[in-house]
């Protein structure tokens, strides 16, 4: 018989914080680590599976994966040896920001699209937030030193941006669900604060760890310095030592398994003194050259994005395009994307969606037999907003937008049809419409949560019906006219349905439902529900029984 241990149950109140070993089974404490080692043991599984199917062929690499859509420009390192990395091992990567501005811009999205699939893909995703490195300032590029910022505004900024980054990820896994990648429980992701380390640091040990590392020379002669110091502000010791903070960064996350920095184009310089300083420090145990090679650290730059015209892409006559809606909102970040260039659109699409890309060439294709449609931007547009935002507000986005321009009802069947995970389309049975009051039609459309609040909304004025104007009331034929529901009987409905069995209905100025309506029986040969559609069914099986 075994004699007592003690074990810590978190389940327990402060004063009872401790259960012997004979009650470990009864209490079910031992449950949760077995689900974990046996949890783990399937995602290892698993990855051998993918990891097999990938050595066959027939499965793509994450690496050519991400070549093929457009993401990598340079890579620090050996390329088949990043592949094979990839294929073989779940690792870590990393990119970093700022806190420079309370928001994430446009301009941001694309390195971390990198972290997205690599995510999905099932390796840990670091989103590190520069709390300590922004006290400096990225110098790469810049011939003016970043004014500096007071204290206040910074710790502001952190918070800000931290939440911004946190409801990214959110929407990022939403939106990949969406595209066919349901969320795994290996996957692993954390968004990190390098003050935390950086914070502590000594510098005797900064000095000592990293200073040895960094030769002189190749410190001047890289571009940023030159440049800076023969036709900028010059450069503060600050500013020239931020490439050593960042490597320091990255030390720190390597030794939890992070092996893969991802940057901007103008960020390789900065990575690799990452990779030197992370090669110095480790410990090099005599094992064979390609398992140093598997256990070393890549580096992977995202090319710098411009518009066919050479403008930077993110930005709007000159300011940045925020993804924090407060900042930009989803109309005015949807607007901006619909108005993209068509030598531009299908890049975008690669980069800034996970559509798949044969799904891509098909929209082209539609897109270029009529660029007057603007097929494709639109598409770009709806899915950025979903990607950033979520699918309801992509769907109320696109309405605005459709609304804007003064559509017809074919023009909104066509949306409707070309919109994936549609919102504003949906079937309804004839018996929930035929007869019945606007107000009901509301519910059973799912524009009003009862019957009641129906009613509340159609005698307000706040609910609204579409109809076609005829050639002489309009400029554009059979353009829609919304009218309020307030006074609209059911037989004027009926009446409108003889010529169309498409309603528009409408409440409050974007938030639309085309409802088309159907025999009972084709509803229910669809296998389709709808609010109020089983209490009908109940009530007319127990009448006619």
């Amino acid at each position: 018989m075994r004699g007592p241990t003690f074990w810590r149950s978190r389940s327990l109140q402060p004063l009872k914080p401790y259960v012997c070993g004979d009650c470990v089974s009864r209490l079910g404490l031992r449950r949760s680590s077995q689900n974990a080692v046996a949890g783990s043991n399937d995602a290892a599984k698993s990855w051998d599976e993918q990891a097999q199917k990938t050595r066959a062929g027939d499965r793509k690499s994450l690496l050519t994966i991400l070549e093929e859509r457009g993401y990598v420009k340079d890579l620090a390192g050996d390329r088949n040896a990043l592949d094979k990395l990839l294929t073989d091992k779940r690792i870590g990567a990393y990119s970093g920001i700022d806190p420079t501005a309370p928001s994430l811009h446009l301009g941001h999205l694309l390195p971390m699209m990198v972290l997205f699939w690599m995510y999905i893909h099932g390796h840990k995703a670091v989103s590190i937030i520069g709390g300590a490195t922004a006290k400096i300032g990225d110098p790469t590029g810049r011939l003016i030193s970043r004014q500096e910022m007071d204290r206040n505004t910074r710790s502001s900024n952190l918070v800000s941006l931290h939440n911004c980054v946190r409801g990214m990820w959110k929407s990022v896994e939403r939106y990949a669900e969406r595209h066919g990648y349901p969320k795994d429980k290996a996957w692993s992701k954390s968004i990190q604060n390098n003050s935390v380390w950086l914070g502590k640091l000594n510098i005797i040990d900064f000095l000592s760890d990293a200073g040895t590392v960094a030769r002189m020379g190749a410190m001047l002669g890289r571009d940023t310095v030159k440049n800076k110091m023969a036709q900028g502000d010059g450069m503060s010791y600050a500013e020239f030592t931020y490439p050593l903070l960042q490597a320091y960064d990255w030390w720190h996350l390597y030794q939890s398994g992070v092996q893969v920095q991802i940057g901007g184009s103008d960020q390789y310089g900065n990575i690799v003194a990452g990779i030197d300083l992370i090669k110095h420090l480790t410990p090099r145990p005599s094992t064979s050259p390609e398992t140093k090679q598997l256990s070393g650290p890549f580096g992977l730059t995202v090319p710098l994005l411009t518009t066919a015209a050479g403008a930077k892409f993110g930005k709007s006559a000159g300011n940045a395009i925020w993804l924090d809606k407060t900042m930009t909102s989803p109309f005015e970040l949807y607007g901006f994307l619909v108005r993209s260039a068509d030598a531009d659109v299908e890049r975008y699409l690669k980069l800034f969606t996970f559509l798949p890309l044969e799904h891509i060439a098909a929209v082209m294709a539609e897109h270029e037999a009529d660029p007057s449609q603007r097929k494709a931007q639109h598409l770009l547009a709806r899915e950025v907003v979903d990607l950033v935002h979520g699918t309801e507000e992509a769907q109320n986005t696109q309405n605005q937008h459709t609304f804007s321009r003064r559509p017809n009802l074919q023009s909104l069947q066509a949306e409707a049809e070309n919109s994936k995970d549609c919102l504003n389309r949906l079937y309804l049975p004839q018996s929930l419409v035929q007869g019945k009051q606007p107000a009901r039609i509301l519910y059973h459309a799912g524009l009003a949560k009862s019957n009641s609040d129906g009613t509340r909304m159609v005698n307000s004025g706040g609910a609204y019906i579409g109809s076609q104007t005829s050639e002489q009331e309009a400029a554009t034929e059979g353009e829609l006219k919304f009218r309020s529901l307030k006074g609209v009987t059911s037989s004027v409905i009926t009446e409108m349905m003889e010529k169309s069995n498409v309603l528009v209905l409408r409440t409050g100025k974007w938030n639309v439902k085309l409802v088309e309506v159907i025999s009972d029986a084709e509803f229910e040969q669809k296998g389709l529900s709808a609010p109020g559609w089983e209490e009908f069914k109940e009530a007319r099986d127990a009448s006619s029984s």
